[in-house]
């Protein structure tokens, strides 16, 4: 392996270079992923330079190296041969290969090691604009597996999931992964126009930040493949906003979407959509509202919880029935307003934000306790996670007919899957539920199971109508509900059911409401690909899990607190999260400064 560090005709840049070249290489002590390798051959001659590789250490190729007289190379050793030297070199002439660390001392990531490739020489000798263009880095060999791991045309494609804590490089493995289809796919319609079918690639994530993040990486990546002209294609197509699954040109693909964007341009593909009054010629939602009237809304809903108590202390009636009164009276309003928005006719989606407004409007009926209305021991966000996750966000429930789990059907969930609650406060939760619904029709509001729902009986019912799509990744996977997932397979169809991508980490949610274990969307999967195969008769093979465990953002000593968090949170709560080897850390604590613990007492 030659490397190269930089290529400049600039005296000043190259005094840079060598001083980061330098920087780098002292650096490489505290690097942890180091390899210890031994020589399997000779060199030719001084002269030449000597090359690495990491093969197999057998006697086998060290005497056919020998007897080649090859270049010296290395092999990483077994753990049975000897101890392992500590300062590079041992009298048997093994050595320590230390990846190249970042010279920033305030960065804590190895160095980005690239190919050379022609177009790459091409792109550095033309003075490279890294705002605009860049190239796939070298990558580890899990990640590697990751991104490369493909099926042979004959054999059934499987769905692929990722599991990896924060800063193992679970989005970059997607961007990579995406970008080597999307090659692939590329050189395909170059040999064989007349059989290739275009690749039509699509990201979801819950984050629009990510989102957009994540398609600027890949855009990158484009530029540097794509000619000026092809490129000027993509960013005008890529510009334009879309508002349904349909009609898009191929040079906007991949299609980056939030979830907002990837459920509302979902529903425009159906026959009776949720949302009903769109614009006619770009589909586009009329009367949907945004956070800030939704906040105006929970406002509204306090006001009107004082105005009830008021008037029921005026006239001596009791506060039940002056609610009883007042939910009649909007009941009697809503009647008469304008059904043109979404099917229910409901026009504000109910976040975790206007949930709390209603939490204390909700009465589960059961007495236990008076003075808070049955809920004692119960906690609001709980319920919520509840209700959206499993009550109504499940698998079962999005694919009942009712779109909610009986009673029945909810208490003989398993207590890994819904650990929140025993079954006697999983009734009182039920009930709570259905008050729940209640408020929630009152005031015309929607959840996103609601949604869901909907989208997913008009799919199975007339089947996916928008733009053929092959393949879905779906970054931090763990902010979706089971239902959603679902959504997936029938927009992919029985013909690309495998082509689905996950990745995520259930210790770092953002979504309120979203209880997830990769092992429930593993035997959802499972479960959903035995009825393609008794149906459609097509081989589809079970998920693949892969596990990422080196951390690249933070050294050691940050990685040592997370750990130690983390093993607290799986101590208490072992059924609510995915179960994970210890991040191992890049880099060795030596000269950064080590966190504390820190104790406030109250």
């Amino acid at each position: 392996m030659i490397r190269v560090w930089g290529i400049t005709m600039n005296q000043e840049d190259k005094a840079a270079a060598l001083s980061h070249i330098a920087a780098s290489y002292s650096r490489t002590d505290d690097v942890l992923d180091t390899k210890l390798l031994k020589p399997i051959g000779k060199a030719g001659s001084e002269n030449e330079p000597v090359y690495y590789d990491v093969v197999q250490d057998t006697e086998a190729d060290a005497a056919a190296a020998a007897a080649a007289d090859l270049p010296l190379a290395f092999a990483q050793p077994r753990p049975s041969q000897g101890d392992t030297p500590t300062d590079g070199s041992s009298d048997d002439g093994l050595v320590r290969y230390c990846p190249p660390a970042s010279y920033d001392a305030r960065e804590f990531t190895m160095l980005r090691l690239y190919d050379m490739t022609p177009r790459l020489i091409k792109s550095v000798m033309s003075e490279l604009d890294l705002r605009h263009e860049d190239f796939p880095f070298r990558l580890s060999v899990k990640e590697q597996e990751i991104v490369e791991l493909t099926q042979k045309p004959n054999e059934p494609k499987a769905p692929l999931l990722a599991m990896g804590r924060s800063g193992t490089g679970k989005t970059t493995c997607i961007v990579q992964r995406l970008f080597h289809q999307w090659c692939q796919a590329r050189d395909e319609m170059k040999h064989t126009p007349d059989i290739a079918k275009p690749m039509r690639q699509l990201f979801v994530t819950a984050s629009p930040t990510l989102k957009d993040q994540v398609a600027k990486q890949f855009r990158k990546l484009q530029a540097a493949v794509l000619s000026p002209e092809e490129m000027a294609r993509v960013a005008a197509a890529t510009a334009r906003e879309y508002h349904s699954l349909s009609c898009i040109p191929d040079e906007a693909f991949p299609l980056f979407l939030s979830n907002h964007q990837y459920l509302r341009m979902l529903d425009a593909t159906v026959r009776q959509p949720f949302f009903r009054n769109r614009d006619p010629l770009t589909c586009a939602i009329l009367d949907e509202v945004d956070a800030a009237d939704q906040l105006e809304i929970a406002w509204d809903l306090e006001a009107e919880a004082e105005q009830d108590s008021t008037d029921a202390i005026a006239t001596g009636q009791p506060v039940a029935a002056t609610r009883t009164a007042s939910g009649r009276r909007r009941g009697r309003r809503q009647a008469h307003s304008d059904n043109s928005g979404a099917a229910s006719g409901a026009m504000h989606e109910l976040t975790y934000a206007l949930f709390e407004r209603l939490w204390s409007r909700l009465d589960s009926g059961i007495v236990r306790d008076d003075s808070e209305r049955g809920k004692k021991g119960l906690e609001s966000h709980l319920v919520f996670q509840e209700i959206m996750s499993y009550i109504k966000g499940s698998a079962e429930a999005i694919d009942s007919d009712a779109g909610i789990l009986s009673l029945e059907e909810y208490l003989s969930l398993g207590a890994k899957r819904a650990a929140n609650y025993n079954q006697e406060l999983r009734t009182v939760v039920y009930s709570l539920m259905q008050s729940y619904q209640r408020q929630k029709a009152q005031h015309r509001l929607y959840d996103r199971p609601d949604l869901v729902h909907h989208l997913h009986k008009q799919l199975k019912k007339d089947g996916y109508q928008g733009i053929a799509i092959t393949h879905i990744c779906r970054d931090e996977v763990q902010d979706f509900v089971q239902g959603e997932l679902l959504l997936d397979l029938l927009v992919l169809g029985p013909q690309h059911a495998g082509q689905l991508f996950y990745c995520g980490d259930t210790a770092q949610s953002i979504a309120r409401g979203v209880g997830f274990r990769f092992t429930d969307v593993k035997s959802m999967l499972i479960q959903q690909h035995h009825q393609l195969i008794q149906k459609h008769r097509i081989q589809v093979a079970e998920p693949q899990l892969h596990r990422l465990d080196v951390n690249y953002r933070s050294h050691a000593g940050i990685l040592d607190v997370a750990n130690a968090v983390v093993s607290v949170m799986q101590e208490y709560f072992p059924l609510s999260m995915d179960r994970c080897d210890k991040r191992m850390s890049y880099w060795l604590l030596l000269s950064a400064t080590w966190p504390c613990w820190v104790f406030l007492s109250t």
